[in-house]
């Protein structure tokens, strides 16, 4: 029955890997961009332990990091593209 079904099984044709593995590749710069985004801002706002307000549930904090994390992610979608 395996068998049958490994000859009948089509090809995935090699014009089609590129794209998934740039999207992958494209993904993964996103993600690096935003740590180092995120890195970033801990950085410059010594004042705030930005870790210690989010796990004290501060809303206004919160709403900053990801307006700041929406920012990083809209510019390196366009920067990707």
């Amino acid at each position: 029955m395996l068998q049958l079904f490994a000859e009948t099984a089509p090809e995935i044709p090699s014009h089609l890997w590129p794209g998934p593995m740039v999207s992958a590749i494209y993904g993964l710069v996103g993600i690096v961009l935003l740590l180092a985004g995120y890195w970033l801002f801990d950085l410059i706002t010594p004042r705030i332990d930005v870790q210690k307000e989010l796990c004290e549930k501060n809303t206004a904090v919160a709403i900053v990091v990801a307006a700041l994390l929406l920012g990083i992610a809209y510019i390196a979608a366009h920067v990707v593209q």
